[in-house]
């Protein structure tokens, strides 16, 4: 019988299933595991200067990867300060395990109503649930064999996403016999651990209900039906969400290219092909989606094919109802919860299927010889998108994009770009020219500023490859410590701060429903921005500010240095982002409106 401590079991655990970068901070009661993680030939620890920079880590690593990430801190605030980071894996499909410390079990009163029961005591399972799929506190070394294989079997099958193992002091300098690295758990278990946190007798019912709800949950069935309505399709889009990652995304762009079939994607999916690929028609979006992937997916197409994306109401507007009224809507998602959004009244001309995207793709790869070719509609498609991409690029306002355009060709030898929160997002989302195989990053469900610098870091541990990230100025300043980070560990990130001295998408919210009043926004009311380059220099890394026209004279030359580097990018105050739906607005029809002739010529083809 073989005893090991725990600890390093779990470190050792978690290194045979791939990860050997842990993200944290070190703490009295997380100690042990920082322990055993620097003993560990296999394994290496990377040490944040704010627990949530080592929770965005996490996420990039895991965004970056493909694959399971992990952060761990010590219990109390250091706990408490990850969970910014695993609500962003919770909404975004993660695979991140979050290891925190807590108080020895001896420590516990057993006083109903104590407020606290020792010093940094916090009841991290019950903060965390709401968040993650699965959280747990292990208050006996004989349970962590089970509940480790669990937590791990949880987070990357089904809908993927983060738990949260919380290890009191006392356990983790506790022993493990026998410990076991390939425990298999069935689909009940799974599902009463998963869907029982906040209802242990009825929640996993409640979810087969749901899933239920759905037209099938049959892979088959749903690539049959497929099957029989693209043939009688003349203009199909594929629809491409995060859910459809990894080999599920690669199968579909291949078929798609086989087949001529334009590409519409969701933000959080937008590397699933290159900038430049003939078959990439942009990410959908309700209010600052591409002007082309708008009008195809909502005016143009009569077959939307949706795979993995949610259709919330980011995605196609609020006005959920008026979206693609002309086309059928098939949608696959093993998430049951999110097919419970009615896009068309009373469901008609839409079918919904619970079941993953990469069973169907591949069932239907592998009968692709019923599907047809599409090139007169892919050329359609492509006349729609040459048209209105000259009619952004005539838009004098959205000079920003093109500086994100130029920005990206600087950039094209990096593994993953992260990109912040605000303004500078949407100029990236819309503009930045990612390569095959580039990989851009975003917050999309929790939308966190101070997230794209430490997901770089994260990023970078995970390709191996230099990295970037692009951020505002209100965002940049939210996890800024982490340059010493960078600086420790010569990580070579180019960092572009984006500065226009404002929170600029609330201020361009104040500019048209709050009558000009720019409170807690701009310099002089309530907000101010320092210099970066100043303080990037202070931490020891190279930094360049220039102004906004300047940057095709002197942004190239700058980012060719090997190492970290900070590029500041001054703008004026008052910059925007567009096109831009206008409230109850059809999303084809964006701020600044397009040409009536052009549209009406396009709306007609």
């Amino acid at each position: 019988m073989s005893k090991v401590k725990l600890t390093d079991y779990v470190v050792e655990f978690l290194q045979k299933k791939g990860i050997h970068d842990f993200f944290g901070y070190q703490g009295t009661m997380i100690a042990h595991l920082v322990d055993s993680i620097e003993k560990n030939p296999h394994a290496r620890s990377h040490s944040s200067y704010h627990e949530q920079g080592a929770a965005f880590a996490a996420c990039g690593y895991a965004q970056a990867k493909n694959a399971c990430g992990c952060a761990y801190a010590t219990s109390g605030p250091g706990a408490a300060n990850l969970l910014s980071g695993v609500a962003d894996a919770y909404f975004d499909s993660l695979p991140v395990i979050f290891i925190t410390g807590q108080l020895n079990t001896y420590e516990y009163s057993g006083i109903t109503g104590l407020r606290q029961q020792g010093f940094q005591e916090i009841d991290m399972v019950s903060m965390a649930k709401p968040v993650t799929k699965y959280a747990v506190q292990v208050r006996d070394p004989k349970n962590i064999v089970r509940e480790l294989n669990l937590a791990w079997q949880i987070a990357n099958t089904g809908r993927k996403g983060p738990v949260l193992i919380d290890l009191p002091m006392n356990v983790q300098r506790g022993e493990v016999e026998d410990p076991v690295y390939d425990m298999e758990f069935s689909e009940e278990e799974i599902e009463t651990a998963v869907y029982g946190k906040n209802d242990p007798e009825n929640g996993a019912a409640f979810y087969r209900d749901a899933v239920a709800k759905a037209d099938s949950s049959d892979g088959a069935e749903a690539a049959e039906y497929i099957l029989n309505k693209i043939r009688t399709a003349k203009r199909p889009v594929f629809m491409i969400g995060h859910g459809a990652s990894g080999e599920a995304e690669k199968m579909l762009t291949d078929l798609a290219r086989a087949h001529h079939i334009p590409v519409i994607t969701s933000v959080l999916a937008r590397s699933a092909l290159s900038f430049d690929d003939p078959l990439n028609f942009g990410c959908i979006g309700g209010a600052y989606g591409h002007r082309y992937a708008n009008m195809i997916a909502n005016a143009k197409s009569d077959l939307l094919l949706c795979f993995g994306i949610s259709l919330c109401t980011r995605q196609i507007g609020t006005k959920v109802h008026e979206f693609a009224k002309n086309a059928e809507i098939i949608r696959v998602d093993i998430d049951p919860y999110n097919l419970q959004r009615e896009i068309h009244e009373g469901r008609e001309g839409e079918k919904c299927f619970c079941v993953s995207a990469e069973t169907v793709v591949r069932k239907l790869t592998e009968q692709q010889a019923q599907i047809g070719s599409y090139e007169e509609w892919l050329a359609v498609c492509q006349k729609i998108r040459k048209e209105l991409w000259k009619v952004d690029d005539e838009t004098p306002q959205r000079y920003p994009n093109r500086m994100i355009a130029y920005l990206s060709d600087q950039l094209s030898d990096t593994g993953a770009v992260a990109v912040d929160v605000g303004q500078h997002m949407v100029w990236s989302y819309q503009s930045f020219h990612n390569q095959q195989g580039q990989k851009t990053l975003f917050s999309g469900g929790h939308g966190a500023m101070g997230y794209a610098l430490p997901a770089a870091i994260g990023a970078y541990y995970a390709t191996g490859k230099p990295v970037a990230c692009i951020c505002g100025d209100g965002a940049f300043q939210m996890n800024i410590q982490e340059l010493q980070w960078v600086k420790r560990e010569n990580i070579p990130v180019k960092m572009i701060v984006m500065n226009n001295e404002a929170l600029g998408m609330i201020r361009h919210l104040q500019r048209d429903y709050f009558d000009c009043v720019y409170a807690d926004t701009s310099d002089g009311s309530g907000f101010s921005s320092c210099d970066f380059t100043d303080v990037a220099q202070a931490y020891g890394i190279p930094a360049k500010r220039i102004q906004g026209e300047d940057v095709e004279k002197y942004a190239g030359g700058f980012l060719e240095q090997n190492g970290p580097e900070l590029l500041e990018i001054m703008l004026e105050h008052g910059t925007y982002a567009y096109p831009k739906t206008c409230l109850g607005e059809p999303i084809h029809n964006q701020q600044p409106y397009i040409p009536k002739p052009i549209f009406d010529e396009l709306m007609e083809l």
